[in-house]
């Protein structure tokens, strides 16, 4: 016993002489695998959407292996509505201490450009740490929708007006209907949703006519008869299901529309830091299983430095800025 208590006056003399030095003795004894010593306690991991669509599948996917990577557990926080901007504006509040992440599709782009301020910019207050991958859109029509192909159903759209669902009004479901209409010159009735996987759903049952829907998403469908597909926003066919045209070819001239899936975090973030969590990230993206997976779903997996990931993200915002302001697509 002797032994022990001359331990704990040996540990308790060492936090004394700690505390006097201005040692951060709490960081030190729980140090963690990164720059810093971060983590040292678990990682939420904003997205925005609700449960069961394309990104929360994504993030569900890759949440567990990357907690591996890091030595921290990574907690999804699902936050769906107003087009993923409750989701960013989270995100923008936290500090900028790595310990929230968002992991999204374009839609935060496409909402926060829509609803752009003076003097605001995404761009400069994320960066895109992560590239995750990209899959095509595919329009989808219920089965009772008389038009077999996209020859057939843009004259119908002309003809009469057929209800689309959409993630809501601005989301990435929506602006990529409207680019739609804009280059085929037609339209249609607009029934917005919380998210794009309701909106799915009601397609599949027949409570709205079409939607843009995420490849990943409505693949099981189309394979099954559930929904028929006109053709994908990709600007070529896809490998998961090279037997749809793209919209392009199919007869929309200009059309080219897909999603991609990225994890960002605030500028403010330290640059060792993204690149840690990068190198994390890419190792997760690498695993033969996560790859697999995105495959089958029709996400063409990749890894990107944060540098590329970054140009890309800017690239995007500045593309849909130039779309919105040329086309004159609104959010309502």
């Amino acid at each position: 016993m002797s032994g022990v208590r001359a331990a704990r006056g040996m540990l308790a003399a060492a936090f004394v002489v700690a505390a006097g030095a201005g040692i951060p003795v709490a960081d030190g004894l729980a140090q963690g695998k990164g720059p810093g010593g971060y983590p040292i306690r678990p990682v939420r991991l904003l997205v925005p959407n609700v449960p069961g669509g394309t990104t929360d599948m994504v993030a569900r996917l890759i949440a567990p292996k990357l907690a591996d990577e890091i030595g921290q557990p990574v907690v999804i926080d699902n936050r769906g509505g107003a087009s993923g901007l409750i989701a960013r504006d989270m995100a923008l509040r936290a500090p900028g201490d790595g310990y929230t992440l968002l992991l999204s599709n374009q839609a935060i782009v496409i909402a926060s450009v829509l609803q752009e301020k003076a003097g605001s910019d995404l761009t400069r207050d994320f960066n895109a740490f992560a590239w995750i991958g990209i899959a095509p859109n595919v329009l989808v029509a219920h089965p009772s929708v008389p038009a077999k192909t996209l020859s057939e159903f843009i004259p119908l759209l002309k003809a009469k007006e057929l209800s689309f669902g959409s993630g809501g009004i601005g989301s990435a479901t929506h602006m990529g209907m409207e680019l739609f209409f804009h280059l085929s010159g037609t339209g249609g009735l607009h029934v917005p949703y919380k998210s794009a996987g309701p909106a799915l759903t009601d397609t599949v049952s027949g409570h709205v006519q079409f939607l843009l829907a995420s490849m990943p998403s409505a693949l099981p469908y189309i394979r099954s008869g559930k929904l028929r597909a006109y053709g994908i926003g990709g600007t070529r066919r896809s490998k998961v299901a090279p037997e749809l045209p793209t919209l392009a070819e199919a007869g929309v001239r200009g059309y080219a529309y897909e999603t991609w899936y990225g994890m960002f975090a605030v500028s403010s973030l330290s640059r060792p830091l993204v690149g840690w969590l990068n190198t994390a990230a890419n190792r997760v993206l690498a695993d033969p299983a996560v790859v697999a997976r995105l495959t089958e779903s029709g996400i063409e997996s990749g890894s990107e430095t944060p540098e590329a990931a970054q140009k890309f993200f800017v690239e995007d915002v500045a593309r849909w800025r130039r779309l919105i302001r040329d086309t004159g697509i609104r959010a309502q």
